[in-house]
């Protein structure tokens, strides 16, 4: 039987008396033998414990009498004369008895006088562990070992001052100190030099455990000695007591503590940034780049002019692609100055960055942080647009935040789109995608848009890809498309009588009280628009009684259709590949959503003073294929966006295939039919005159619009 079985066999055998004799526990004679039992070995381990500390205190101070040689044979012998008088005279042994008691008692009463054992009696409530042998002998006993210690380090007076006067009587007393618990504090009875603290591996406070004033900077402060009993019996290690002047911010006449101190606070600061900023990154999911921003602007910031402004509120936004934050100017730095600083970061972090004035506080910026650049869409389908059209949403392409993903305008909503760029840019397919969007909105009264009226001077791409055999009106000559667009302005005016008549301001409010006579919405389509207004140039038509440049009577009433009857249910796209303002005109103002490509610098300029997007665009034009700006505050994002200053968002579109187009969408229109093609005469360039015929109400509204 090894060891182990040994003490799994005694653990057993104590479990299994402590159940039996639990049995007991009701019977009163044996409760009461119990207890009497277990006095009575407390009393005797307290009377072997206090002697065994006496003993071994004596032997520490050499406090033996030697009466005939060695120690031990003085001992021997009396104990043999004792035993050899007691063979004739019995009554020693009841003399040896009452001499024993008497001397046990005077022990006792020296054991209670004791100053290490009075010590450990004023802590006693605090100890951890209060076994007979701890209480009586090994917790007094080290304090001994201290006392008499620090006893030999002093330096005493010249009559030598024995050990029992070294503290005087009565002075033992327990305190409480913030932070550290219950001290011991007592007086010295004798003459010393002022012992000085050192540093934190000060060997009075690693080994003795006393603690010094504040106010002198010295462990005794008129005569008294202060010392953590608790930490020295249980043996705490002094980086914990060290600790725990940190903490509670006492005991700075230690100078490393000091330092410690204030290091500590420092750290404990940056640990509760820490913290805080990375709840804040995962509750926001940033990327782990914004740790090395926020470590970059803690330790340059000054030298740069500006930091960051508060890390822990609302003023990070971003993504795996980006990172925007609220910047602070700091002294007499400008937003200028600091945008000269720029160049400085990009380096230093490694990514692009951006920034933007804000407005209202001229103290601070907003500063974007470009960490990747944008994956490119490779291809879309009728589907999935119709798919996102249900739920109100075009997915337009991808930006430097992701999918970018707008919120399409319903009801009365202002749809005015101006989009530009150069020939091969991708702008046709682009708008294709928007145009679709548009058309697969829908309400459980009916689509969106019940009209498509399509201008352009090259309608071969409105045929190939079957918007014209859909039953849109699509035209292609220049008087045309002002007698198309003359149309839609005199149904417009209609929709503006019936309003009045009903009472109601706008076509989501006519929708709304008349359900069964459903109003649908009108989109105009004009491609090419500069290409089509230099045609017209030449041309004069007669409106009013006078004569009118074509390109000026085309312009005049786009614009008014833009400013007036937007909430009557008509909405304008407008694609140019010369989007200047001198090329476009008055109608850049109209619109309210811009989504502009790849351009000559001079166009860009002509909206962009700043010239921040023609220096962006310097180098882009390998990659103007699907590039786009987007520039639209009306078409709310599902993400956050990083946008120039101009107000413009980077988006790469997807591509769609033509002849899916043709093949997948399937909504049929009549508005070609009610506009009465093929009746009137391509060859007519004159101005429409039927116009002006009585309002028929019942012609204007359509019952039904859900028409597949």
């Amino acid at each position: 039987m090894n060891k182990q079985d040994l003490l799994e066999f005694a653990y057993y055998l104590e479990h299994r008396i402590r159940a039996w004799l639990s049995q007991h526990d009701d019977n009163r004679t044996y409760v009461f033998a119990k207890n009497i039992a277990n006095k009575t070995w407390i009393f005797l381990c307290r009377v072997y414990y206090e002697n065994l500390y006496l003993a071994m205190k004596g032997s520490l101070l050499k406090q033996s009498y030697p009466i005939i040689g060695h120690p031990q044979i003085k001992w021997i012998i009396l104990s043999v004369i004792y035993m050899i008088l007691m063979l004739h005279f019995h009554v020693l042994i009841f003399a040896g008895l009452i001499l024993l008691v008497i001397l046990l008692i005077l022990h006792h009463q020296r054991y209670m006088k004791d100053v290490s054992c009075m010590a450990v009696r004023l802590i006693a409530d605090q100890l951890s562990f209060k076994s007979a042998k701890d209480f009586y002998y090994m917790y007094p006993f080290q304090e001994f070992r201290v006392l008499f210690t620090m006893y030999q380090l002093l330096e005493v007076d010249q009559q030598n001052v024995g050990f029992d006067d070294f503290i005087a009587e009565g002075s033992l007393q327990g305190i409480n100190e913030k932070g550290l618990g219950r001290l011991i504090t007592f007086k010295i009875n004798a003459r010393y030099f002022r012992q000085s603290v050192g540093d934190t591996d000060d060997y009075t406070l690693t080994s003795l455990m006393l603690l010094p004033d504040e106010d002198t900077r010295q462990y005794i402060k008129n005569g008294w000695i202060k010392q953590d009993l608790i930490g020295l019996i249980d043996r705490t290690p002094t980086d914990i007591i060290v600790q725990k002047m940190v903490e509670n911010k006492i005991y700075n006449c230690y100078p490393l503590v000091k330092m410690q101190i204030e290091r500590s606070e420092v750290q404990e600061a940056q640990a509760q940034q820490n913290i805080q900023q990375q709840l804040y990154i995962e509750e926001h999911h940033l990327p782990d780049k914004i740790q090395q921003i926020w470590e970059y602007f803690d330790r340059h910031g000054e030298d740069l002019g500006f930091s960051y402004w508060d890390n822990n509120g609302n003023s990070v936004t971003g993504n795996e692609g980006y990172i925007s934050m609220r910047m602070r100017l700091i002294g007499a730095t400008t937003y200028n100055d600091a945008k000269k600083k720029v160049s400085l970061v990009e380096k230093q972090l490694r990514c692009d960055v951006m920034t933007k004035p804000v407005t209202s506080d001229h103290g601070s910026f907003q500063m974007t942080f470009v960490l990747g650049q944008i994956t490119a869409p490779k291809m879309t389908n009728v589907q999935t647009i119709k798919t996102n059209a249900s739920a109100g949403k075009l997915v337009l392409g991808n930006s430097r935040t992701g999918e970018y993903r707008v919120r399409l305008p319903r009801d009365d909503d202002l749809t005015s789109i101006l989009c530009g760029a150069l020939s091969r840019s991708g702008k046709s397919t682009m708008m294709t995608q928007v145009i679709l969007s548009l058309l697969y909105l829908r309400t459980s009264a009916g689509y969106d848009y019940q009209d498509v009226f399509i201008a352009t001077v090259k309608d071969e791409d409105y045929i190939v890809n079957g918007f014209k055999q859909s039953g849109m009106l699509v035209k292609s000559d220049p008087a045309e498309i002002y007698n198309m667009l003359q149309y839609v302005d005199d149904q417009a005016t209609k929709r503006k009588a019936l309003f009045i008549e009903r009472g109601v301001k706008n076509i989501k409010e006519f929708n709304h009280q008349f359900p069964s006579e459903y109003l649908g919405k009108m989109l105009i389509v004009f491609d090419e628009y500069a290409n089509t207004l230099a045609v017209a140039e030449s041309e004069r038509i007669e409106v009013g009684g006078k004569k009118v440049k074509l390109r000026d009577a085309i312009e005049r009433i786009m614009v008014k259709i833009g400013q007036e009857h937007g909430s009557r249910g008509v909405s304008i796209i407008v694609i140019t590949q010369q989007f200047a303002k001198g090329e476009v005109g008055r109608l850049f103002d109209v619109t309210n959503i811009q989504i502009l490509g790849y351009a000559r610098s001079n166009v860009w300029n002509s909206i962009d003073n700043t010239q921040e997007m023609s220096k962006y665009l310097e180098s882009k034009s390998e990659q103007r294929r699907g590039l786009f700006f987007v520039n639209a505050p009306d078409l709310p994002t599902d993400k956050p966006q990083i946008a120039f200053n101009s107000g413009f968002t980077e988006v790469h579109t997807a591509n769609i295939d033509t002849q899916e187009v043709r093949r997948d969408f399937d909504r049929k229109f009549e508005t070609a039919k009610n506009y009465g093609e093929p009746v009137e005469s391509v060859q007519d360039k004159s101005i429409r005159t039927d116009l002006e015929a009585p309002v028929d109400f019942g012609n204007l509204i359509k019952t039904s619009n859900n028409n597949d």
